[in-house]
């Protein structure tokens, strides 16, 4: 199958979901890019459904209270980073104003997530009548309905508001536009509910891990999904439904094959003195506890030379989370002293490969739906939340001492600094916070003169949910743009 066609179909099936157009593509052959094999389509499923090229999250890092402004020196004032200051005061024209600067890199991540979903779509469809043996197309229908899903769960989480959100039924809010089938229509798409697309999401990952546990053989490579990584995946999602016996069932699964977890605490970087210039630090394929890596980092918003740090003052900050003995302050950050603020991220080092997804999560995940079932009255689940707690624990404090339990909100509490600790920058804790309930948080910002202003995202604010590109509104007339704050002033002080 020629990758030319295939690219042309996805550039305007993209457009067509979302417009009418279906006599443009009545004078292309079909039959150009329809591959016709189970190998065909995995070819597809590798080149355009994978994302290993795309940058699926550029900017929730930033929105984050692990980030703090800094006061750079003068030539960090440049307008790539003062374009920055849209996102990170969580400004609802923010697209506007990140365009007004070109920085259109960071605009397309809803375009982008819906071609992936496309080329899924393809695969999916494709192979009921596809050439090739049931364990090829079970392979491929699996590694594609686990993409699906997990494209999916990316947008109905940045662009809707959270599952668990108090007092109001994913049933009665509105979700992203549910799209799982390669077929074009002239009408617009409109938005299904959040229950809607979270329905279709397990469906799709349920169906995954049959397929992907019914194969011989998984040993795919990092950049292709396994067995492992749909059950991690699907231990996620239960998570944010707050499924706690989902969770446990698919984490028991994956844990019984994934890698062993790293003893950060004897674990040798290639570059020890700086961390960043590693070649084997946590988000790389040389990190023994990876499971799949998936996108790039490439026109991502950045906390190191630039206007945004890493948050190491005030009480709530990151880096005051860590204790002396903790391993990975030395090795998720690069002290940097001379500059302007003190510490880099480097979690990423020189071989950055987007995001990984790792085993140190399914403990984070299966101790928190142990104390949530503590919470709700199971004691025998509390104690079980402390083991998975101190499994990774041991693996990351030099002076480790088991954690005493005490009270299910202490617990669960704990469960929390815990994942901000292990999971912060790799995607996970602006999600969080959405499921935990919103809570509020502040934002410093300097200008070239010093002066300081707050910005402060409130309880529940509108702003937790990001607004739908404007081009996407534009071209699809069904679509319903999501509530906006007005604009965000902060205060001067």
């Amino acid at each position: 199958m020629n990758s030319k066609y295939i690219l042309i179909f996805l550039s305007v099936y993209i457009m067509c979901i979302c417009s009418s157009c279906s006599d443009f593509l009545k004078e292309v052959s079909q039959d150009e890019f329809e591959p016709k094999t189970a190998s065909a389509f995995q070819e597809l499923l590798n080149g355009e459904g994978y994302s290993t090229t795309i940058c699926l999250d550029p900017i929730t890092d930033v929105l984050t209270d692990d980030v703090e402004g800094a006061q750079g020196q003068s030539d960090n004032y440049i307008d790539e980073n003062l374009a920055h200051r849209a996102v990170y005061t969580w400004q609802s024209n923010m697209y506007l104003l990140l365009a007004d600067y070109d920085m259109t890199n960071l605009l397309h991540t809803y375009q982008k997530l819906y071609k992936c979903i496309m080329a899924c779509n393809l695969v999916i469809d494709g192979l009921t009548d596809a050439d090739g043996t049931e364990d090829e197309k079970m392979q491929t229908r699996g590694e594609a309905l686990a993409l699906r899903a997990y494209y999916y769960f990316l947008l109905v989480n940045l662009y809707a508001m959270p599952y668990n959100c108090a007092g109001t039924a994913p049933e009665s809010l509105l979700g992203v536009p549910l799209v799982i089938k390669p077929e074009i229509r002239d009408e617009g798409i409109a938005r299904n509910t959040v229950a809607e697309v979270y329905t279709q999401i397990c469906k799709d990952i349920e169906e995954a891990c049959s397929l992907l546990d019914g194969k011989a053989d998984n040993t795919l490579g990092l950049f292709r999904i396994n067995n492992v990584a749909a059950h991690l995946l699907a231990s996620r999602i239960y998570l944010y439904m707050e499924n706690w016996d989902k969770v446990l069932e698919h984490a028991d699964v994956a844990l019984a094959d994934a890698p062993a977890l790293v003893d950060l605490t004897t674990y040798q970087l290639s570059n020890p003195a700086f961390p960043h210039y590693a070649i084997n630090n946590i988000i790389s394929r040389n990190f023994p506890e990876v499971i799949f890596i998936n996108g790039s980092m490439s026109g991502s918003i950045k906390t190191e030379g630039t206007l945004i740090r890493v948050s190491e003052s005030g009480s709530n900050a990151l880096l005051r989370l860590y204790d002396s003995s903790d391993a990975r302050r030395n090795i998720f950050f690069s002290d940097m002293s001379p500059l302007y603020y003190k510490y880099w991220m480097a979690k990423r080092g020189t071989q950055e490969q987007g995001f990984v997804w790792r085993t140190a999560e399914l403990y984070l995940n299966r101790a928190e739906a142990y104390a949530a079932k503590y919470m709700a009255g199971d004691n025998s689940c509390g104690q079980k939340a402390v083991d998975d707690l101190d499994a990774l624990r041991s693996k990351r404090l030099s002076n480790f001492v088991a954690y005493t339990l005490t009270t299910p909100v202490a617990l669960m509490e704990f469960c929390h600094e815990e994942r901000r600790r292990e999971l912060c920058f790799e995607s996970h804790r602006w999600f969080d916070l959405r499921r935990y309930g919103m809570p509020s948080i502040e934002h410093t910002w300097y200008d070239a003169s010093g002066n300081r202003t707050v910005y402060t995202l409130k309880e529940k604010d509108l702003g937790y949910v990001l607004p739908i590109p404007q081009d996407a509104m534009d071209t699809n007339s069904a679509l319903i743009q999501n509530e906006l704050a007005p604009e965000r002033v902060g205060e001067v002080n």
